[in-house]
């Protein structure tokens, strides 16, 4: 899938991205108007965290390989969880970071509905030979909570993340032993290079819709 539509996040991150939200009650979602400041506003957001997080994540897991070695690179992605962002004011405020695919790693990013519905959104594009979305902007609500809105960003497999994403019978085994000893659920392995992978997905509380612009 090298000319999909896509922006390249590295698969490895997979493992990094804990769904950092609890359980909740049965979901009610939808797709969020272009058209609306609010989706603007949110989607920004949501692209400029979803690069910082990858820049930084995959600068930190090359630092390892590179000083290292692939076991303790494979130990820093299990043991990487990361919590939303420090809120900024006039800035919408982020609830969750995830990783969700329709075959995980860490059994903690199972897709929820709400997830489900973007990652067959994204997979019903490529099986029809069209490019998929490039960002998806979801509102999702549940009983006696407050709307959260989602960002997801489809991410692909890059050549590296083979390494650890691979077929299973390609792996170096000491990568197997480690998935083995961390992930015993995965079912995360089998891609080819440039495969899409799943969805990388900030929420965020319901944003404060703008001010009216000022007029003289």
């Amino acid at each position: 899938m090298k000319n999909a539509a896509y922006p390249v996040v590295f698969a490895c991150l997979g493992a990094c991205l804990w769904a950092q939200e609890p359980a909740k009650p049965p979901l009610k979602f939808a797709w969020a108007p272009a058209d609306d400041p609010l989706t603007a506003t949110v989607r920004s957001a949501g692209e400029k965290l979803i690069d910082r997080i990858g820049g930084s994540l995959l600068i930190e897991v090359e630092r390892t390989l590179a000083t290292k070695g692939l076991d303790e690179a494979v130990e820093l992605m299990h043991l990487k969880s990361l919590a939303p962002p420090r809120p900024l004011e006039g800035k919408p405020r982020v609830t969750a970071i995830k990783l969700t695919s329709f075959r995980v790693r860490e059994p903690r990013n199972t897709p929820d509905e709400a997830d489900f519905a973007a990652l067959d959104l994204v997979r019903t594009a490529l099986n029809a030979g069209e490019a998929p979305p490039k960002v998806i902007v979801q509102t999702v609500d549940a009983a006696d909570t407050p709307t959260e809105w989602r960002v997801y960003r489809p991410i692909a497999v890059s050549p590296k993340c083979l390494l650890c994403h691979g077929n299973s019978d390609s792996l170096q085994p000491q990568v197997r032993y480690m998935l083995e000893r961390l992930y015993p659920e995965d079912k995360a392995t089998g891609y080819s290079a440039w495969e899409w992978r799943g969805l990388i997905r900030v929420s965020y509380a319901a944003p404060v819709p703008p001010a009216p612009a000022k007029t003289n």
